[in-house]
């Protein structure tokens, strides 16, 4: 897709449509995280186009409401919970994974999600034969990195390889794993995911 296609999808908050033509025979997995609710419908529509079979999602569900910091917004999160819920665990996807964030209600989480894996601090998971560490803050991940790495909550830690080992960070990019070839796909969020997250991606709420 040439520069200004991906301008314009970018700008109308959508992710470019070459999705399309991503030709994975594999299994995939699809890496999101900190993800505000004005981005479940596009989440919705990704998730219909590459169908995969593993979703990891690196907490703070609905980003726009820093819960943390504003308790009395709870109802409002119950409700986007909720709706998210309903999205990731009406899909195909064979395995699904929440690592629970700073703005995330576990009791709510767990009042929704009924099919999917709760993970409260680092875990490690073994999918299609990878070891995958999964959680929601990057000091974690150094600690004890695994094969692969998926973490959100801030940049410290940006994507790319170090020492062998993949990290994927789920705010700067939507992260998309081939299991098979164990190739991966990054896309940016749409435009205002980051306004969405209230500059989140930026000062590290």
């Amino acid at each position: 897709m040439n520069n200004f296609k991906q301008l314009f999808y970018y700008m109308i908050g959508r992710v470019p449509e070459d999705l399309h033509n991503l030709d994975i025979k594999g299994k995939k997995l699809l890496h999101i995280s900190d993800t505000p609710s004005s981005f479940f419908g596009e989440l919705k529509r990704i998730i219909e186009i590459i169908k995969p079979d593993y979703i990891v999602h690196t907490g703070d569900l609905v980003d726009n409401i820093k819960l943390e910091l504003f308790p009395g917004s709870i109802d409002r999160y119950e409700r986007n919970v909720k709706q998210l819920a309903m999205l990731l665990e009406q899909s195909a996807a064979e395995g699904l994974y929440l690592a629970l964030g700073n703005h995330d209600d576990i009791e709510i989480v767990r009042r929704y999600f009924k099919r999917s894996h709760i993970i409260e601090d680092l875990q490690t998971i073994n999918i299609e034969g990878i070891e995958i560490a999964i959680t929601h803050y990057p000091e974690q991940i150094q600690t004890k990195p695994a094969a692969y790495n998926l973490y959100g909550h801030d940049l410290t830690i940006r994507s790319g390889f170090y020492n062998g080992r993949l990290y994927l960070n789920g705010i700067s990019s939507i992260n998309l794993i081939e299991l098979d070839s164990q190739e991966f796909h990054s896309f940016p969020y749409p435009s205002g995911t980051d306004n969405e997250r209230l500059g989140r991606g930026k000062i590290g709420l």
